[in-house]
């Protein structure tokens, strides 16, 4: 165990993944805070937060709003999610190249993320940090904060220069992705409240489909097997 906790913060790796644990440590203080202050508020920035992490960034924006929190504390809170996100999963994948440490829940999406520097490497390799910041700012399928920051990593850029050219591109990012959704969320509350509940359940529900598509159909597969 003191072995793998020596290799987990060794080296600029090390100091990422220490601060992101260090990030984690502060929110559930401030949750905690907040529900000696205001359980109701509370509730909503830790719904938020679990939509991120379980579901993506758009839902959770948009949960946001529907609840009804401020614009700092929605964009504010995504930011920081994804940040810890990016300062856990980056060090991780880095350990696990270079062989020292191995994280067979994360094998399958490393190798995907392998795929898709091979796929625009021509343009990394032509554009470098600009190709980095605008492959985090777009979203598409497979582009983001994560993804980005392992290909910097294997296109050769300093740990640093990829968690700042990141974060700056996911504040970019998740800052346009709010505007545009607080005028979407505040339309369709202005005709029926329930029916942005609706199209939010609806649109979290898809998401997750798409997203754990593989283990759905793996369990399809299997029950058609054993049937």
């Amino acid at each position: 165990m003191k072995s793998l906790l020596e290799k987990l913060f060794k080296g600029k790796e090390g100091n990422i993944f220490l601060l992101a644990l260090l990030m984690i440590f502060l929110l559930v203080v401030l949750i905690i805070f907040c529900y000696q202050i205001d359980s109701s508020l509370a509730n909503k920035i830790t719904a938020m937060v679990l939509s991120n992490i379980f579901v993506g960034r758009v839902p959770s924006l948009s949960l946001g709003y529907a609840s009804e929190l401020s614009h700092f504390i929605i964009i504010f809170t995504n930011i920081y999610i994804e940040t810890i996100m990016v300062m856990i999963i980056y060090p991780l994948f880095v350990l696990s190249f270079k062989g020292i440490v191995k994280v067979k829940a994360l094998e399958s999406f490393f190798e995907e993320v392998k795929q898709k520097k091979n796929e625009h490497k021509a343009t990394f390799e032509k554009y470098g940090k600009f190709a980095l910041f605008v492959f985090v700012l777009i979203p598409f399928w497979m582009t983001g904060p994560i993804v980005g920051s392992i290909i910097g990593y294997l296109i050769g850029m300093r740990h640093y220069n990829i968690i700042f050219i990141v974060f700056i591109s996911t504040v970019l990012s998740i800052s346009l992705w709010a505007i545009f959704l607080q005028e979407i969320m505040s339309l369709i509350l202005g005709f029926d409240s329930q029916l942005m509940w609706i199209i939010l359940l609806l649109l979290t529900l898809l998401l997750l489909v798409f997203r754990f598509k593989k283990v759905i159909l793996a369990k399809i597969q299997n029950i058609f097997k054993k049937g």
